[in-house]
Order: structure tokens, then sequence, then C-alpha cells
């Protein structure tokens, strides 16, 4: 950035920054809560050509691996699902097919970069964040700057691939829809990035595209669900859902009489009376045990994979185990490996460890009881950036949504920690000038 290089930036530095991102109300740039906390750096990571290719290129390849797998898994007995963790009770819901519906509207791979390239380290597929950070504020950040932004025409990209789900999401339901379909984005509205983030489809969608649906937001809990379909408060039927929401709290969430509403809802998905976005096959590849059963089909040469296939798991896919033992109890680590729960969120519940003594873990243990997954360690790449606590060395995890399976916006994380949590920053990146 232009202040950058000036003798003053790091005494100035707090001022500017906040300064800077006040000028957006509807984004969280510095953390709410009882102390300031800065989360948007007021500065720029230079990434080259060659490895925004490089990430975009991965993100193709593992999501047409990924999604073959979990289609594949979907169209089974259920067994199969069982064993990687799904709920008895979701199981209905997670084999739910709707066939014309990207798997993934909109999802987010993470990456750790080596010197060999990216390399996996879990995929966001369905319910994301970082969006308004990638798909805007990273633009934002490039244009008021004179940088060069990455991400050019994402906003386009998402709102094409957000219309074709709600279409085949409409194209879908049974009976079909009459009248003028209504399409609701949900969150907790009381939760600021979760109500920005559905806020911001919203706004993305209407701002690019002219449709004959009617949309709007409603806050999850102001959603009422009845026997043959899903209304707003004002007693309106909703057609299509974007919930930004995930499936493995939905399927807990219990009505005031204690009948289970969340339940409710994924029943009239199987009914085919509401469609949702993302749809059941992202919960299944939201479940880091997809990537175990991903490794252990490569080491087995599986013939679903091409060798070409087979290939991109070496090159892109870190060793990933449902146990930390061989079938001869003999760990199948020599060196350090994670510990995280199949469905964990936000770093919680994240161990790092080898074979004699836990090196890091996180602060909170809420998805202890979930089952995990084992995974081999990289160290994370690291640079020196100015906050308002002074210089200081962070670790940076990649990160490359993909829209309807094609790559889009990338960009990057960064936290003082090993294991990055909600509170990791938010550090905008630019290609050279």
């Amino acid at each position: 950035m232009n202040y950058a290089n000036r003798p003053d930036f790091a005494q100035h530095y707090q001022q500017w920054r906040r300064s800077y991102y006040d000028r957006f109300p509807e984004f969280w740039g510095t953390l709410p809560g009882a102390g300031v906390e800065e989360y948007a750096l007021y500065s720029a990571l230079t990434v080259s050509q060659e490895h925004a290719q490089e990430l975009r290129s991965a993100s193709t390849r593992l999501y047409t691996l990924m999604t073959r797998l979990a289609t594949l898994l979907q169209q089974g007995n259920g067994q199969a699902l069982l064993e990687l963790g799904i709920p008895l009770q979701a199981l209905p819901y997670c084999q739910t097919l709707i066939p014309d519906m990207a798997a993934v509207m909109c999802g987010r791979f993470e990456f750790v970069m080596t010197a060999q390239g990216p390399k996996l380290l879990e995929f966001n597929a369905e319910t994301p964040t970082f969006v308004i950070e990638l798909f805007h504020m990273n633009g934002q950040v490039c244009a008021d700057f004179g940088l060069q932004d990455p991400n050019p025409g994402c906003q386009v990209q998402l709102a094409q691939a957000l219309r074709a789900s709600i279409k085949a999401g409409l194209d879908w339901l049974e009976p079909a829809h009459s009248g003028k379909a209504h399409v609701v984005f949900s969150a907790y509205a009381d939760r600021k990035e979760e109500r920005a983030t559905v806020e911001y489809y919203h706004n993305v969608l209407t701002k690019f595209m002219v449709d004959t649906y009617r949309t709007s937001f409603c806050g999850l809990d102001q959603l009422r669900v009845t026997h043959d379909g899903l209304l707003t408060a004002d007693g309106e039927r909703v057609d299509v859902l974007y919930k930004l929401y995930p499936t493995e709290h939905l399927m807990l969430d219990e009505a005031p009489d204690g009948s289970p509403v969340g339940l409710a809802l994924m029943d009239l998905v199987r009914k085919r009376r509401l469609a949702v976005i993302n749809p059941p096959v992202s919960f299944l590849l939201q479940n880091k045990a997809l990537v175990a059963l991903l490794w252990a089909l490569h080491l087995v040469g599986s013939e679903i994979f091409s060798s070409t296939e087979h290939a991109w798991i070496e090159q892109y896919v870190l060793p990933t185990y449902l146990d930390p033992l061989d079938a001869q109890n003999r760990p199948v680590f020599a060196g350090r490996f994670v510990v995280k729960p199949i469905y964990g969120r936000e770093g919680v519940s994240i161990t790092i460890r080898d074979s004699h003594e836990v090196l890091d873990m996180s602060e909170s243990n809420l998805y202890g009881n979930q089952g995990m997954v084992y995974q081999q360690y990289v160290e994370l790449p690291t640079t020196t950036i100015q906050t308002e606590m002074g210089r200081t060395e962070v670790n940076l995890v990649h990160n490359c949504f993909v829209v309807a399976g094609t790559p889009s916006a990338i960009g990057v994380r960064a936290s003082r920690r090993r294991i990055f949590d909600d509170n990791a920053y938010f550090l905008p990146i630019c290609l050279p000038i």
C-alpha cells in the first residue's frame, strides 16, 4: 500500500487502519466484543500469477475427485456414510439428490503452500465464510490503493452460480411451484458475519441478475416448519433456502415443545417440498473423513480414479487417516500430525502432536466428542506484518473458492498461532504490478 513505505507507517498504523475500515460499516474490519481486536490488516501480500494459478488448478482437480466420490457414496446403501461419521438421523437427508444443482454452489478450499505447491488442509463445502473478504473487500482494497486484484469478475461468477442453483432447485421441487417462487437467504440475524454473508449473496444476486422470483432475508429463528413446507414469520412459503447454518447443528434443533424441528426441515428436503443451497451432498463434502477415504483409495490404487487423478491425489492431499495406528497397531506417522474433528469448525478441538506428546491444541474442545481424522502436519509458510500490536510474524493459510465447480476468488488468512481460529487475520492480497 502507498503508506507502507512511509517512515511513520508503524506509528500511525492503528489510526489509518481503523479509519479505512470504518468506511465499511457492513464489514467487520475490527472484531466486536469486550475488547477491540484487529481483524482486517492494513497491508497487502503480493502473490505471483503462478501462485494464483496453482491454487485454482488444485481446487478444480480436488473438486472433481471429491464430488465424484461423494456422489458415489450418496448412491450406496448408506453403510459407508455411517462409517464416515454421518449421523444416522441425517442419513436420509444426506442421500437426497438434487441432480441438476452443483454439488457446491460456493465452497472454500484451504491450503498450506509448500515448496511442492498447495497441499489440502480441508474443504469448507457446506457453510463457508470468508466470502465478503475475498469476493468484495479484497478487490476494494486493491482498487483503493492502486493494486492489481487477483479476483476480477468473481462477483459475476458467483451471481451466475447462485442463479443456476436456484433454478435447479425450483425445477426439482414436487409438486412444481406455482406462481412467483420465493427464495430466502437465512442465518441467525444477531450474528453479524453470518447475516452479512447471506445478505451479500442476496445483494450479489439482485445486482447482477434479473429474475422472476422473489428474494428476501429471514432470520433462522423466524422460519416455521410445517408438515408440508417451510414458511416465513409472515406465513409465506419458502421454495429455495440458502442457509448459512451447519446441518450437524440443524439436526439437533428442537422447537419449544421439544419436537425435532431441524429434522423436520431436513425431511422437507427429502420430500422435495424445499430445495436448499448448498445441497445435501455438501454436508458429506464438509466431512473431513472424506479426505481420509480419498487417501485410502489412492493407497490401494482404486479404479475409481485414473492414473492422472491418482497423481493429483499424491500431489495435493496430505496423508490423512481415520486411525493413528495401522492394522499392526503401529503409528501411521513417524513425525508430527494434526488431530481434527470431522465436523469441527473455527479451529476448535484441534491438536498438533507427535507420537509422544501434544505440541499445541485449541483453547476450546467443543467438538471433542466427534469422530477424528489424523492428518500429516506440514509447517505453514510465514511472513512478518505490521499489526496494531507491532511487527508480528504470522502463519499463512491460502484459500480458493469454487463456485459450481469453477475456481474463483483466492485469498489469505494469517495467524500468530499454528491453529487458526475465527480471530485469525484477513490479509488482503494482490498480484505484481
